[in-house]
């Protein structure tokens, strides 16, 4: 592998985890059809559905963001990879648009240098219903308009550890990782779920996170 390429980023819903956390949370708390149907919404902005279902989730505790994370399998060999990229001397975070409480829990667990995510309000331990979103997109018009826009912070994690756009590495599995999958150095489709990610030139069609090295030499 050359030393060259110096940050790797990871999606974290059908990525770093087998699952997504908010199907695990509106399954638990009755919310499924609601969410299913804000997300299947074409003629709402990304950031928009964030901030409509966030809203569906006032009064959760807190805690259940953990708890249903905990209950998602980790991505098969997430963990190897994790290794082998620290020990080639990479910079590795999660730019996910799922929520904050659960990326940092992840960023902790396996001892990754950053992350960025959708910040839920929490008050006395419980769910606003209100949602902080890092955007991004509105500085660089991204074509995304999602609640994280994925390139801008891959740019910006880029930017902080001094490493060139060409020698980053994003790996997401859906339309929102777009952006940053066709514009980091090497983009790896992982699992695609969408016809949008599917285009990439570079996939891995079974769940082995180790596969990420077949494009990372």
């Amino acid at each position: 592998m050359t030393s060259k390429i110096k940050l790797a980023v990871f999606d974290m819903d059908g990525t770093i985890i087998d699952g997504r956390l908010i199907d695990a949370l509106s399954t638990k708390f009755g919310l499924y059809d609601q969410i299913k149907q804000i997300q299947a919404d074409s003629s709402i902005l990304g950031y928009i559905k964030t901030q409509k279902i966030a809203s569906l989730l006032k009064g959760l505790d807190e805690k259940e963001i953990v708890l249903a994370l905990e209950s998602i399998p980790i991505m098969n060999n997430y963990q190897n990879a994790i290794s082998v990229l620290k020990e080639n001397g990479y910079k590795i975070g999660i730019i996910t648009d799922s929520y904050s409480i659960a990326a940092k829990t992840l960023a902790n667990n396996y001892g990754l240098d950053f992350f960025t995510a959708n910040d839920l309000i929490v008050n006395d331990g419980l769910v606003t219903g209100e949602v902080c979103m890092p955007l991004g997109w509105d500085k660089i018009n991204c074509f995304c308009k999602n609640s994280v826009c994925k390139r801008y912070h891959l740019e910006t994690h880029a930017k902080k550890y001094g490493i060139d756009i060409k020698d980053t590495v994003a790996i997401g599995d859906t339309r929102g990782d777009l952006c940053m999958v066709t514009h980091a150095g090497i983009g790896i489709a992982f699992m695609p779920k969408d016809d949008y990610i599917n285009k990439c030139k570079n996939i891995i069609y079974r769940p082995n996170l180790s596969d990420i090295f077949y494009f990372i030499q």
